[in-house]
């Protein structure tokens, strides 16, 4: 059975974590799949959406595979240190992808996995998702958690849940910001790719250039990113012409992502 699925349809890609016996932990293997599937589907122009799933009723993802550590360690193999090896390839991989990515969380959201919601654009949940970054109880370090996390909630909650490793209700989630949209668990799905048919009909080109400057200009001074120019320009794109020829005949524009 192969760990990770991949589909894509109307130029939607789902790409979902396929371990429920292991609560989609994230072994080596799986982490080196991922790697490769978001850089694919960020050169792929078919692809103008991303959306991370997981399988099985109870997590999205319990994060690290801890079993496998474990047995690395017994046999005396080197850890991962967080910026080498897969590790660090995973998270970069899919926070820079060029694509909109939008996580669709469900149930447990621990560890490894939360960071890997995090370093995805936009994040739905269903009302029954626990998120939690228990890596302080097990003596790991949340190094993407600990940097990203204080970027999407306010301080004190960052420092809440790196500290005490407890896992946060997804309505308090939704209420500080870390999750987008709330939803039934039965509707979930069906909510998460509504939400990827309206971003597919947004012009490719200025989402792409939103994502660039949001990502880069974030940690700018306001003079200097505005003077960032990353990626082709939505002003000059033939997308340009195409809204607004769409807009004056009252039709749905065609884009081409160009």
């Amino acid at each position: 059975m192969s760990a990770l699925l991949i589909d894509v349809t109307d130029s939607v890609a789902t790409v979902t974590l396929n371990r429920p016996d292991h609560l989609n932990a994230l072994s080596a293997e799986l982490q080196r799949e991922l790697v490769e599937v978001f850089a694919d589907l960020d050169r792929d122009d078919g692809v103008r959406v991303v959306l991370l799933s997981a399988n099985g009723d109870r997590a999205f993802s319990a994060g690290a595979d801890l079993k496998q550590m474990n047995g690395n360690d017994r046999a005396g193999a080197a850890a991962y240190l967080p910026m080498s090896g897969p590790m660090r390839n995973l998270y970069e991989t899919v926070l820079e992808c060029g694509k909109p990515t939008l996580a669709v969380l469900h149930g447990w959201v621990v560890g490894g996995g939360l960071e890997l919601a995090m370093a995805c654009d936009l994040r739905i949940a269903s009302d029954d998702a626990r998120l939690m970054l228990p890596e302080s109880k097990v003596g790991l370090g949340a190094n993407f958690g600990s940097q990203m996390l204080p970027r999407l909630v306010p301080m004190g909650i960052a420092f809440q849940m790196l500290y005490l490793g407890e896992p946060l209700e997804a309505a308090d989630a939704h209420r500080v910001g870390l999750v987008n949209w709330l939803a039934p668990r039965a509707e979930l799905e069906d909510r998460a790719r509504a939400i990827a048919a309206q971003l597919v009909e947004r012009a490719p080109v200025t989402l792409r250039r939103y994502k660039a400057m949001v990502r880069v200009g974030s940690t700018l001074p306001i003079s200097t990113a505005l003077r960032l120019d990353p990626g082709p320009s939505p002003y000059t794109s033939a997308d340009r012409l195409e809204g607004a020829a769409a807009f004056v005949e009252k039709r749905k524009p065609q884009w081409t992502g160009r």
